[in-house]
Parts: structure tokens; C-alpha cells; sequence
């Protein structure tokens, strides 16, 4: 982890973001739990829709990341945030006036995300950047393992109000820590290019990089399959693997602590390492391990196979975000990144809808093997596309040298 030890700037960063994404799971893992003692399994599907239909506008919100300074806009953000959990927790509003509070904060999280995306390559040299996204997964993976945890526990010991208030506490602290980084290099964006133009700009990037639309297209395809895990690990470990309450838990923490192993391997990859590589193997590993998981005869072969999918998965994400920051100009980081991570969340609401029918048709072990070979033909359909992709813009450095 030597960026951690040897760039300031990188390592308020990185703390900044452990810190502020185990907050994020802290409070969402405790107002679901609150939520459905309070109002019941309606109340929980509107709060995960009000965290996740957001996410939808990220092009939108991406673009303030090219328009403006992006270290103060996660300030703000942030602190937006902090305001809004800290009157929840002080208020404690009715249900509809928490959906609301919620669907700021999680509009606040859309613009957040990126902008923290775009702002790291100003804070590392380029040829650091895969090493740097793998520590910072490791630092987001390891929030979002324990915040669960952690929020689960002050609920039960400090009750709503405590556990709100720390979360906000995370989100200033946050703030603290961005506030003080000090970048490499002064922000691509412009404050008085308009807003429409900015938005523009970088649709027609994310149309014209075969980079991007392969990693948005890998992406799409590959969580609508992916997501099918989420509603049959449970199921298949309590149903045909007799797994008892602290079993399924381990089960369910191995993907997490693949999530976070997976990223720190690449911790210490060669400074030409091949981010397209990593990808393909990215989506290999998480689609055997699914497919492990789903014909496991004993749950110590499920554990395995989750702890392999969650690797894969904390490798897709160092991948594809190296390779937009290498592939995409840097004042149009933030559309592009607000419309590729827009993909993922549309997935999950298409593999949730379908998936529950299928379910109860085909039983969880199959729906499983439908999971892991969907996600390895994603793998058939993205190494072509990306492989081009590379391969056009690799001869186009060599001509545009030329020219110039």
C-alpha cells in the first residue's frame, strides 16, 4: 500500500472514502431495519427504491463534476449529506419525510461518486492509477463490509438517533479530509462552460469510446445476471444446504471479504499491467464462482465459491474505472462516469423484477447456474468489444504523434 504511505494527498483521500462509505452502510443497513419494525416490508421497498432511483440521473450529476472544481463538490456533498442524516436523527420525521431526506442524501451520493472518480487522477501520477484504484477499492470494499455490521450493532446498543448521529459524524470528517488534499494538477472543468454543453460533451464521448461502451455494455449485462446471486444465496444455503442463521452469515460476508481480497492483490501490480486483462479475468472468476456456489454440495464449497465471485467482482471495478481514467478526457470524466455507473443500478431493478418469478419456477440452485453462465457470456461479449476498442485507440496515439 505504498501510495497510502507516500502520497498525503492519496491517503486523505482513500481515508475519506472508507470513512464516508462505511457511513453509507451504517445508516442504510439501520433505517431498513428501523423502517420495517416501524412500517413493515412496504416501508423497506421504498427506502431501497429512494436509494437507488436516483442513481439513474448519474449523467446529470456527472456533469457537475466536469463543470466545476471536483474537491469542492464532494465537500459540498458531503456535507449536504451530513445536514440531512443529522435532522433525521434529531427530527425523526414520519415515513414520507424520511423518503424525501433519503432521496436527497442519495442524490447528493450520485454527484459524489463521479466526482471522487475523476478527481483521482489528480492526485497520483498515471502510470499509478491501477495501483491506486485497487488500494482505494480495498479502503471501500472494507466500508462496505463493516458498516452492516457496525450499524446493525449501534442500533441494537444506542438505539436510531446514536447511529444517525455517527453517520453524519462520517460524512464531516469526510469533508475534513478532501477539504485538506492538495492536487497534482488544477481541474479540466471550466465553471462558465454551460451546464447543457458540458452534458453534451460528454454524451457524445460516452457514444464515441468504444471503451466506454464496452465497459457500460459489460456492465449492464453482466449485473442483470450478477444481481440473480443476491436473491438465491439464502435461499439455496437454507433450503438444500441445511446451513443454520450463522452459516448463511459467513456465506454472505465471504462475497465481502473477496471484495476486499480480490483489490488488494492488484494492490502491488507492475505499472503495465493490462487493465483489459484484469477485466477478463474479473468476469471469469465471478462467473465460476457463481456457478460454484450454485452446484455446491456442501456449504463450505458456497463459501468458497462466494469468497472467488466477490474477488471478481473488486477487480471489475479497479478495472473499468483505470480504464475509463486512461481512455477518457479528463474534463469529461464525470458524465461519462455518472453514465456508466448509471447502468448497474437499472440492472438490478431488471435482474429483481425478473429474477423473483424465476426463483420460485426453477428453485435457487438453478437460478445460480443461470447467474454464473450469463456472466461468462458477458465475458464472451465484452473481450471482443474492448479488445477493438484498445486496439483503434492504440493506433490513433501513433497518428495523431505523427501529425503532430
Amino acid at each position: 500500500m505504498s501510495l497510502i504511505r507516500g502520497n498525503i494527498a492519496f491517503r486523505r483521500y482513500w481515508s475519506a472514502r472508507l470513512v464516508s462509505y462505511a457511513g453509507d452502510q451504517l445508516a442504510r443497513t439501520a433505517l431498513l431495519i428501523a423502517a420495517y419494525d416501524t412500517y413493515g416490508g412496504t416501508a423497506v421497498a421504498l427506502l431501497l427504491l429512494a436509494t437507488t432511483a436516483p442513481r439513474l440521473v448519474g449523467p446529470l450529476l456527472g456533469a457537475l463534476a466536469d463543470r466545476f472544481d471536483q474537491r469542492r463538490l464532494i465537500v459540498c456533498c458531503d456535507v449536504a449529506q451530513a445536514l440531512l442524516y443529522l435532522a433525521v436523527a434529531l427530527v425523526m420525521p414520519p415515513l414520507p419525510v424520511l423518503l424525501a431526506a433519503v432521496t436527497a442524501a442519495t442524490v447528493a451520493a450520485t454527484a459524489f461518486t463521479p466526482a471522487g472518480r475523476s478527481l483521482l487522477p489528480r492526485l497520483v501520477e498515471p502510470d499509478r492509477l491501477p495501483a491506486a484504484n485497487a488500494q482505494l477499492a480495498v479502503g471501500m470494499n472494507i466500508g462496505f463490509a463493516a458498516g452492516p455490521a457496525v450499524g446493525g450493532l449501534l442500533l441494537a446498543t444506542a438505539g436510531l438517533t446514536a447511529t444517525l448521529l455517527v453517520d453524519a459524524a462520517t460524512f464531516v470528517l469526510s469533508a475534513l479530509l478532501i477539504g485538506g488534499v492538495r492536487t497534482l494538477s488544477a481541474p479540466a472543468a471550466s465553471g462558465t462552460e454551460p451546464f447543457r454543453q458540458v452534458l453534451g460533451a460528454g454524451l457524445r464521448v460516452v457514444r464515441g469510446s468504444g471503451v466506454v461502451r464496452a465497459i457500460s455494455i459489460g456492465f449492464l449485462v453482466l449485473v442483470t445476471f450478477a444481481a440473480l446471486d443476491n436473491l438465491a444465496v439464502v435461499p439455496l444455503a437454507r433450503s438444500q444446504l441445511a446451513a443454520t442463521e450463522v452459516m448463511i452469515g459467513l456465506l454472505v460476508t465471504a462475497y465481502g471479504v473477496g471484495m476486499v481480497a480480490g483489490p488488494a492483490l492488484l494492490t502491488r501490480t507492475g505499472r503495465r499491467t493490462r487493465m483489459d486483462l484484469v477485466l477478463y479475468s474479473a468476469l471469469l472468476a465471478l462467473g465460476v464462482g457463481t456457478l460454484a456456489t450454485g452446484v455446491s454440495p456442501a456449504i463450505g464449497v458456497a463459501l468458497l465459491g462466494q469468497a472467488l465471485a466477490g474477488a471478481g467482482a473488486g477487480w471489475h471495478h479497479v478495472a473499468a474505472d483505470t480504464l475509463i481514467q486512461q481512455n477518457v478526457p479528463a474534463e469529461r470524466m464525470g458524465v461519462v462516469f455518472g453514465t456508466v455507473y448509471m447502468f448497474p443500478y437499472a440492472a438490478e431493478v431488471l435482474a429483481y423484477l425478473t429474477g423473483a418469478s424465476l426463483l420460485g419456477a426453477i428453485g435457487p440452485r438453478w437460478l445460480l447456474v443461470v447467474s454464473g453462465v450469463g456472466i461468462l457470456a458477458t465475458l464472451a461479449l465484452v473481450v471482443p468489444l474492448l479488445s477493438r476498442a484498445l486496439g483503434a485507440g492504440a493506433r490513433r496515439r501513433p497518428a495523431v504523434a505523427a501529425v503532430a
